[in-house]
């Protein structure tokens, strides 16, 4: 299973499942994020560089 990535803070996020239905949770920012917001590692990776290079 692949992982994701939370689009703040770039930390792994946690699988939550049931009932069907399945979401993301951040440990570091303790929110849930949405599917639609996830990062796979190659997203993460390319955000990551950009926020670095603006610094």
């Amino acid at each position: 299973m692949e992982d994701f990535y939370c689009p703040k803070c770039f930390s792994k996020l946690k699988r939550l499942e049931g009932c069907g239905a399945v979401g993301y949770f951040c440990d570091s920012c303790k929110t849930l994020i949405s599917r639609k917001k996830i990062l796979n590692h190659e997203e993460m990776e390319k955000r990551s560089k950009k926020i670095t290079k603006k610094i």
